[in-house]
């Protein structure tokens, strides 16, 4: 018998509890790229009516990938959509978009049994997606781990980089040049390291975690020298990564490189034109919605300020 949580109904009871932990951190907008039955959907529709206490929320739902190859449905997680090939890829879209999505995801990378990344959907089905997404209206996000699937996303028009792992040179030069976000989630193996650590696992057993780092971390490095925009994300529900830590994620990036002020931009305005809210917040203007937060300190200097929050406000209204 199917547990009471592997439901439609059980999984949006959990994602309640993350848009409030997540709006008490201060995040007062999220973008959600998958989630099991693309529950998220309809609690964003929620959060912005008032309904739920969150964020407001723009959600992809299920993500699309080929089957077998990144996420495999009901072995430990519902996140992503199998798809056979591109007819189907093309329904999967339309059938999103009808069902309300605010952006599309799909799963770029697979990964063999010998531990290579490789580019699992390829440049056809990539650059029909592109197109699907966009003549919907939708940006269209690419979870990339692997050089190859990294590089096939961001020539297809990807318009977000999730993870990014992998990126050579040329890779985040034409990042650069085309415009593309880059999502780095240094949080998922900052996790694994202290969750090692604390078990007490011996290092031949994390070395998986180890080159994940180091790579994320050159990488990471990479793009911002090439000048390629970078916006915070923490892959929080996707991996060990909880929601109601994005301060965390921010004092990585600081920490590998990039300057703290640039750090608070990454979260807020460019942020926001990830998200296609840039219109609404993201900075604070006349005409703007007032979303704020209170810290104790000075974050412009030191990020960890960001954990000492005295107030949040959604749109004016005080919900901390």
């Amino acid at each position: 018998e199917r547990n009471r949580s592997d439901t439609p109904e059980g999984y949006a009871f959990l994602v309640v509890g993350n848009a409030r932990r997540a709006l008490m951190s201060g995040v007062t907008s999220a973008r959600d790229v998958g989630s099991p039955y693309g529950v998220t959907i309809q609690v964003a529709r929620e959060t912005a009516s008032g309904a739920v206490l969150g964020p407001r929320i723009v959600a992809s739902g299920e993500w699309l990938s080929f089957p077998r190859t990144t996420w495999v449905p009901g072995v430990g997680t519902r996140l992503s959509r199998p798809v056979e090939n591109l007819e189907d890829m093309l329904i999967a879209i339309q059938e999103q978009i009808e069902m309300g999505a605010g952006l599309i995801k799909v799963g770029a990378n697979g990964r063999r049994a010998d531990g290579e990344y490789y580019g699992s959907l390829g440049p056809e089905v990539l650059e029909a997606a592109v197109k699907a997404a966009h003549a919907g209206g939708l940006k269209i996000a690419a979870h990339c781990i692997g050089f190859e699937a990294s590089r096939q996303a961001v020539e297809a028009g990807i318009d977000s980089v999730e993870h990014g792992i992998h990126l050579e040179e040329e890779t985040v030069r034409l990042m650069a040049e085309k415009g593309t976000y880059l999502v780095p989630t240094l949080s998922t193996w900052d996790i694994r390291e202290r969750m090692d650590r604390q078990s007490g696992r011996p290092n031949d057993q994390v070395s998986d975690n180890t080159e994940r780092k180091e790579n994320s971390l050159a990488s990471f490095r990479r793009a911002l020298q090439a000048g390629v925009k970078i916006a915070t994300g923490t892959d929080a529900g996707g991996s060990p990564v909880r929601h109601g830590f994005v301060a965390r994620e921010i004092e990585l990036m600081v920490q590998a490189g990039m300057a703290p002020e640039a750090a608070l931009e990454a979260s807020t305005r460019v942020a926001a034109d990830l998200l296609g809210v840039r219109d609404q917040t993201g900075t604070i203007e006349v005409g703007k919605r007032a979303d704020m937060v209170l810290v104790d300190g000075a974050p412009h200097s030191d990020p960890a300020a960001l954990r000492n929050i005295w107030a949040v406000f959604l749109g004016g209204r005080r919900v901390l």
